[in-house]
């Protein structure tokens, strides 16, 4: 059958090989599926290590928001310096209804919980103008704060059921303080995009796509552009909907993902944006992810690890 990879898991960067914990860890999702945390941690040395531990329940997830976030798959979500997490978009999945796609933008914040800063609009106008002052509805986009300001980059407009919708190539930018949009000038260079994965890694914004073979693109705040930098050392394999986050502030590490040909994989690559080089992150004895797509990371403060939750993986009738 199909289940939802529910397991949270730490990472922490060593040196070339990973080591997991053999504890499972696992917590009640949104409508009754299961989540997984575990903790990946990087150790700087001549060879990187990647270090796994699963996450116990009791220690992961914490309910302390005073209100929650109405059901959504398929949003991007970024936090700003004061710890709000600022979310856009993605399939809305009311309770009983059908999923509809929304391009409104939520607020978290450790004092009043959840709020909806801006509800979902049709961006079409009368004789087929489209406003240049919100984004349209879309998922698998991707997401990051600078300053001031969330970047947010491409992503999959599913349009009429059955169209395969239009996959996106768009740059948008939202002030925080104002909570307005603006659409930049410059398109992602390359092509539309979606499944991909944007980071802050220490004041450089890094977005890597399925096509970032021997290049990234860094994101250039003087022109508003995303610029090719080229890359060298053993990158990630083609890839989309996988995750990224810093591991400190040169370090961005990517963990899993899957192919186009539906491939999931369970690896992890960091690079370094002093030198622009990928490394593997060796995997050692012990638990570890399962391959997986479609899940999330964030680091913790003060370089003590990442964490890497949910997702899906493949099952004996489909997805998990």
């Amino acid at each position: 059958g199909t289940r939802q990879a529910g397991s949270a898991y730490a990472a922490h960067p060593r040196s070339a090989t990973a080591s997991f914990s053999s504890r499972s860890a696992t917590a009640a999702g949104a409508r009754g599926r299961m989540m997984s945390a575990f903790l990946l941690s990087v150790t700087m040395q001549a060879s990187l290590t990647a270090s796994w531990q699963p996450v116990p329940a009791d220690d992961a997830w914490q309910r302390t928001a005073r209100t929650s976030s109405p059901p959504r798959s398929g949003p991007t979500a970024s936090a700003d310096q004061a710890g709000n997490v600022w979310l856009f978009g993605g399939y809305a999945e009311p309770e009983g209804k059908p999923r509809h796609v929304v391009n409104d933008l939520l607020r978290y914040d450790g004092g009043s919980g959840w709020q909806q800063l801006q509800e979902p609009i049709d961006v079409t106008l009368k004789g087929g103008r489209v406003r240049d002052n919100r984004p349209g509805p879309r998922l698998a986009t991707a997401s990051c704060v600078v300053g001031d300001e969330m970047l947010v980059f491409g992503g999959w407009d599913p349009q009429t059921p059955g169209t395969g919708g239009v996959i996106l190539d768009d740059v948008w930018s939202l002030s925080l303080a104002k909570q307005t949009w603006r659409r930049l000038a410059a398109p992602m260079p390359g092509g539309p995009a979606s499944r991909h994965v944007v980071c802050n890694v220490g004041g450089t914004v890094i977005l890597h796509t399925f096509r970032c073979l021997d290049s990234v693109l860094v994101w250039d705040a003087a022109s508003e552009t995303l610029k090719e930098q080229p890359t060298s050392g053993t990158p990630p394999s083609s890839r989309g909907l996988h995750v990224a986050a810093a591991a400190d502030g040169h370090t961005l590490v990517v963990f899993g993902g899957a192919a186009k040909d539906g491939q999931m994989v369970n690896d992890a690559f960091a690079l370094d944006t002093r030198s622009w080089e990928w490394r593997p992150l060796a995997a050692g004895a012990g638990e570890r992810p399962s391959p997986r797509a479609g899940a999330c990371a964030a680091p913790l403060p003060c370089g003590r690890g990442i964490v890497v939750c949910c997702g899906a993986e493949a099952g004996g009738e489909g997805l998990v």
